[in-house]
């Protein structure tokens, strides 16, 4: 079996968790030509699938000594048995099914849960002061990229990244759902990049008057006197609109705010071997007067992308 088909599961086991209403202690997944996800039950027996167990509720008692059994720990997987998985895709369902898992904590907290991913230099830049930023990235983080796209129910920009990079906020590299786009820009923005998939309509978020563009939705938030809109009502908004996982992508004036206002939950950077010595910085936040008032995390860890690495750390705020 290929990673193509565990990521077919993984597709599953993301809307299954999203739609369920039920409070999930533990889930199980027949990974096979036919995926299967089992919420709260043991799995029908297929000698023609891998199983995999994921325990959400430490209390739950499932002994089960033919599946490779995890221990799921906010967005960290804990290995506690193999069974028949090699090393390769234990690491695979490792990276990418703690975010399948998400829209858990997006209904207890009642918002949506916000993932943010950068590319970066050595010295913190993610784009040349003309705005150039490809490829800093290799060609393992973009699929990486595009695979979190298809995890998440919606994927966020601000206007600068709009008008500047023209994106499409697709999931053309990997197979999976395209997100929600959701832009916070005003009006005079450039929506000609996002018109290609008229079957997603584009979520406007701004605080003046809709300005009525074809395949969108405009929804008005109030602002603070500095025109900024809470990053907390965005995350609220998402969620009452179904979009329990949202993907930050940008720009470096989005996420920042994002960062400032504690709205971040897990942070990705993928950290590539340049040295740029000017440029666009990945954050811009509040001057600090001493090292404990920086961003902090609870947990992090540091992931091989190919020939670079990642660091991916978790932000827990309530």
């Amino acid at each position: 079996m290929t990673l193509e088909n565990y990521w077919q599961g993984l597709l599953l086991l993301k809307e299954t968790i999203a739609n369920t209403s039920e409070e999930v202690r533990f889930c199980f997944i027949n990974f096979g030509d036919k995926c299967e996800v089992y919420i709260n039950r043991l799995p029908v027996p297929n000698p023609k699938s891998s199983l995999v167990l994921v325990v959400v509720d430490t209390e739950a008692d499932i002994q089960h000594h033919q599946a490779t059994a995890f221990y799921l720990d906010n967005t960290i997987l804990v290995l506690d048995y193999v069974y028949e998985l090699d090393e390769e895709t234990i690491d695979f369902l490792a990276t990418y099914m703690p975010y399948c898992f998400l829209p858990l904590q997006a209904k207890l907290r009642k918002r949506a849960v916000a993932i943010t991913h950068f590319a970066q230099s050595l010295d913190g830049k993610i784009a040349t002061n003309d705005g150039d930023s490809k490829w800093i990235g290799n060609e393992d983080n973009l699929i990486h990229a595009h695979r979190m796209r298809a995890l998440c129910s919606g994927i966020l920009i601000g206007s600068h990244t709009l008008n500047y990079d023209h994106p499409s906020l697709t999931v053309r590299l990997v197979e999976g759902s395209n997100p929600r786009r959701v832009v916070l820009c005003s009006t005079e923005s450039d929506f000609s990049s996002l018109q290609s998939d008229s079957d997603n309509p584009v979520l406007v978020i701004g605080s003046g008057d809709d300005p009525c563009l074809e395949n969108t939705e405009y929804v008005q938030l109030s602002a603070d006197k500095n025109g900024k809109i809470a990053c907390s009502d965005i995350l609220s908004l998402l969620f009452k609109k179904g979009l329990y996982t949202v993907y930050v992508e940008g720009g470096s004036a989005t996420t920042s705010s994002f960062l400032a206002q504690k709205a971040i939950d897990v942070l990705q950077l993928h950290i590539a071997p340049l040295i740029f010595g000017s440029g666009l910085d990945s954050f811009t936040l509040p001057e600090i007067a001493s090292v404990d008032e920086a961003v902090q995390f609870d947990r992090f860890y540091f992931k091989p992308i190919g020939d670079t690495f990642m660091f991916v750390g978790e932000m827990h705020h309530d």
